[in-house]
């Protein structure tokens, strides 16, 4: 089999690292008009589950029994303690912040659409310092470290460039995630942006972040996507791989100055797409720290994305849920690695 793209070498006794947001969701609906101000209604549905970049990513490798380590915060509360209590023991190192817990609500509507309303809480004090505690005594040569959300938590923004630095001067593999900034694509995000791309090696987006980043019209970036990811390749590391998460459509991946596209197998029957791009990362990222060649990755994150996205409630894809292709890649044996400086060791060195 292939190796992973040549300028990405993960180890796969490393963990796969994420930082990241994570908050409880609560869903509701469906609700086709919003009801008048004083009023009470009552919806058939109702979901409450884990939440957030780092949330969704989390629970899709547990799933998968990926080798992870989750750096995140959660409030002093009973929903920070529900959060803890659905990662077992991969919680016993999250930083417990003293307020509340970031809550999302998600209201349903019929069409399959979502609109959200969150609460600050926890993610809005998440910094620097927490994450640099909790990645103390990892060894992070040879993993990957994907930043998701990192927009939405205005305490990590001012250091993430140079925790980013960081971790890749300690070899690790930095994988970013932008999502949507709540703001759009405002000159303060895109300068941030420009800040953190020269030490990220693998860009996870979707089309809409794709033209956001590169101030063009959706249809305009799909009538030349190659040219396009080109001129964001150019902000990158050299051996970086760009990634387009395109939901019906695949995937496609822009690495070496050339392009590939991996189409959706068959039809998915979509009921919930909540978290989708969270859970495509999952399957992505653990099938290149298991070294897998970069299409079977791209059909390893549409695989178990198109899994997730069929259930309600959520139930995240294991192994043997997979196509056997897809579960062979997955599951592949991990060998022993070297003995390797940790992250607080490089850092302090």
């Amino acid at each position: 089999m292939t190796k992973s793209h040549p300028g990405i070498r993960p180890d796969p006794a490393r963990p796969i690292i994420s930082i990241g947001t994570i908050n409880v969701d609560q869903l509701i609906g469906p609700i086709a008009h919003w009801p008048q101000p004083g009023t009470e209604t009552v919806y058939p549905d109702y979901e409450m589950r884990i939440g957030g970049g780092c949330g969704n990513f989390g629970a899709a490798l547990m799933a998968l029994d990926a080798h992870q380590h989750i750096v995140v915060n959660v409030g002093k509360d009973a929903m920070g303690d529900w959060l803890c209590e659905q990662f077992g023991p991969l919680a016993d190192h999250w930083h417990r912040s003293d307020t509340v817990t970031s809550v999302t609500f998600g209201l349903t509507h019929p069409d399959k659409e979502r609109t959200f309303l969150s609460n600050e809480g926890h993610s809005s004090i998440f910094d620097a310092t927490m994450v640099r505690e909790m990645l103390s005594g990892t060894r992070v040569d040879g993993a990957i470290a994907l930043f998701v959300g990192t927009f939405l938590m205005p305490g990590l923004l001012p250091d993430c460039a140079s925790l980013m630095k960081e971790l890749h001067d300690s070899g690790a593999i930095v994988a970013l995630d932008t999502a949507w900034p709540t703001g759009g694509w405002s000159d303060d995000v895109q300068t941030h942006l420009e800040s953190w791309l020269g030490y990220v090696d693998i860009l996870l987006i979707n089309d809409a972040e794709a033209s956001g980043i590169l101030g063009i019209a959706q249809t305009e970036f799909a009538r030349d996507i190659e040219t396009y990811l080109a001129r964001i390749a150019d902000k990158l590391p050299s051996d970086a791989i760009i990634v387009v998460k395109r939901g019906a459509a695949g995937a496609t991946a822009f690495a070496g100055g050339k392009i590939l596209h991996v189409p959706v197998p068959g039809p998915v029957d979509v009921v919930d797409t909540v978290g989708a791009g969270d859970c495509f990362n999952a399957g992505f990222l653990m099938a290149l720290q298991m070294q897998a060649a970069l299409p079977d990755a791209l059909r390893a994150g549409i695989e178990v994305a198109g899994k997730a996205i069929a259930s309600n409630p959520r139930k995240y894809p294991e192994i043997s849920d997979l196509c056997p292709d897809v579960a062979a890649v997955l599951s592949a044996p991990v060998p022993t690695g070297e003995e390797i400086m940790t992250f607080d060791q490089v850092e302090n060195s």
